[in-house]
């Protein structure tokens, strides 16, 4: 099938980059550089697939001598290509040395948008070829960035594309950052941002499309987009997100958290930085602020700006936490030991599976959780019916006298002033929370499955309490003790946890200063 000249568009072709100054702080990355020092990450080692729609004939990469790609290496996955103005702003966000907050990426595939769908990867419309493996070598390829837009003129062809894109993401960790179309209240394409397992991305200013999934397309009434960035349009503020999962891949694949595999799977990277995206004083996902239903929503996102601006170091501070151990019922997560204040945890839903948590939160704070799970098609691409998805919800309750209680409803007056505390959506691949106000307490945070299917389903949890950093406070349950002491001694001689002064390396010093926040 032959892609027509309007099926793929660029999302636009006239820009130019803002400063990475302009914006670093609106993304966290200031926070992050301040926190982290010399050891903050770069994005190294993490390969970029570069997918981009014609910018003019025979034109749709980047322009490999600008000073800001030196030392970068690019392969070609659909040809060569002349320069494209386009493919150029968008690598200068994505992995340029003076304008991403990823300069570290030093790898990059380049695909055309209809190849990258045929024959370079997905191969829609090969019945018996599944998509290609993500390249390992030289280092391997964890993103595709999709600043473009597009259908193939047939929904049940836009529908293969996406499950082939779902197939590939589930099989092999990678994330596909894909951009809204510009402009508020304008078209909602299908390619690429209505997949299920990467992440749609709008602009901070809302000028993009937003709301459900169309009718026709797998998954109809799904939210997009799940995150905002800064950027003139959405084809530059797609490769911030893209930046920012490189960052989130290089600390999970390197000591001492690459112990950990599940870190760095695409849902867990995906769950995180969901999760700490930041929310606006305007952000609301449709919950009811008074009745029986108060803190109850089916609409897990803003209508228009997702779970918020992408912030890469509360997304660093989620993954860097050691995973949380649940309990197997609510009632003895209600007496178990806390979980940390901010935290994660991947695990593989089977039917009726359930899984409890406690948090007990020293001073009133905003609270945010987010789970995510995998679309995993199987390989009948072309089936009428939409692949089986499971369903999860996720739901905080409070700890009264030992007993996890509700508080949706009358029954969270005085307990949270907004938000929800329920999240229950019959069709999105995700439940959040977010709360403001949040007294103190101890909480049970609860996974349950709701559907009745036989298929399991990949997901990560994660959470984020909104309470200052403690310098020392290393395992993040907000005191500084015997636990943090333990950690920091663990990752001695190391730049992992417990570098205190950001200096890339745990020593005395690091000892000094935890010691001296000794709860």
């Amino acid at each position: 099938m032959r892609i027509t000249p309007r099926a793929v568009a660029l999302l636009t072709a006239v820009s130019m980059v803002t400063p990475l100054s302009a914006w670093a702080d609106e993304i966290g990355r200031d926070a992050l550089v301040a926190r982290l020092g010399a050891a903050t990450p770069t994005g190294a080692n993490v390969g970029i697939g570069q997918v981009e729609a014609f910018e003019s004939a025979g034109n749709f990469g980047p322009n490999r001598l600008l000073a800001e790609f030196a030392g970068k290496t690019f392969i070609d996955m659909s040809g060569s290509s002349g320069n494209s103005g386009h493919a150029t702003f968008v690598g200068q966000n994505a992995y340029g040395t003076a304008t991403s907050i990823a300069p570290g990426v030093s790898n990059i595939w380049v695909y055309e948008a209809a190849s990258f769908a045929q024959t370079a990867n997905l191969y829609f419309g090969n019945s018996a070829q599944t998509p290609l493996f993500a390249p390992s070598s030289p280092v391997p390829l964890r993103i595709f960035n999709h600043s473009w837009i597009g259908s193939f003129g047939n929904v049940a062809f836009d529908n293969e594309v996406l499950r082939r894109a779902d197939f590939s993401m589930n099989r092999d960790g990678t994330l596909f950052i894909c951009g809204e179309n510009n402009g508020a209240g304008s078209v909602m394409n299908s390619l690429m941002a209505c997949g299920y397992n990467g992440i749609a991305v709008g602009l901070t200013s809302g000028g993009h499309s937003a709301g459900d999934v169309a009718t026709g397309v797998d998954g109809a009434g799904r939210m997009k987009p799940e995150l905002v960035a800064p950027g003139q349009f959405t084809s530059f503020s797609t490769p911030v997100v893209s930046a920012a999962a490189a960052l989130m891949y290089e600390t999970t694949s390197v000591a001492p958290y690459n112990v950990n595999t599940t870190r760095r799977k695409g849902v867990t990277i995906k769950s995180a930085l969901l999760c700490g995206a930041t929310h606006n004083a305007g952000w609301q996902n449709q919950t009811p602020t008074s009745g029986p239903n108060r803190g109850l929503t089916v609409k897990p996102l803003d209508p228009v700006f997702g779970a918020g601006t992408v912030n890469v170091d509360r997304a660093h501070r989620i993954l860097t936490a050691n995973e949380a151990a649940p309990s197997a019922t609510a009632a003895g997560a209600a007496t178990a030991t806390a979980q940390p204040l901010v935290s994660w945890d991947y695990d593989v839903y089977v039917a009726a599976m359930q899984r409890h948590y406690r948090i007990d939160l020293p001073a009133p704070a905003d609270f945010s959780a987010l789970i995510t799970w995998n679309r995993a098609p199987t390989t009948q691409w072309t089936s009428g019916s939409a692949p089986a998805v499971v369903n999860l919800r996720l739901e905080l309750k409070k700890v009264v006298d030992g007993v996890p209680v509700a508080i949706t409803g009358d029954a969270g007056v005085g307990v949270f002033t907004s938000g929800n505390v329920l999240s229950a959506s019959a069709v999105d691949n995700l439940e959040h929370l977010y709360i403001r106000g949040l007294t103190a307490g101890s909480y049970v945070l609860s996974v349950t499955r709701d559907d009745a299917l036989t298929s399991v389903a990949a997901a990560a949890l994660t959470w984020f309490v909104d309470l200052p950093v403690i310098l020392g406070d290393i395992d993040g349950n907000g005191v500084v003790n015997g636990a943090d002491l333990g950690q920091l001694l663990g990752a001695w001689g190391t730049a992992g946890p417990g570098d205190l002064n950001g200096d890339g390396i745990v020593n005395g010093p690091d000892l000094g200063a935890l010691l001296g926040a000794w709860s």
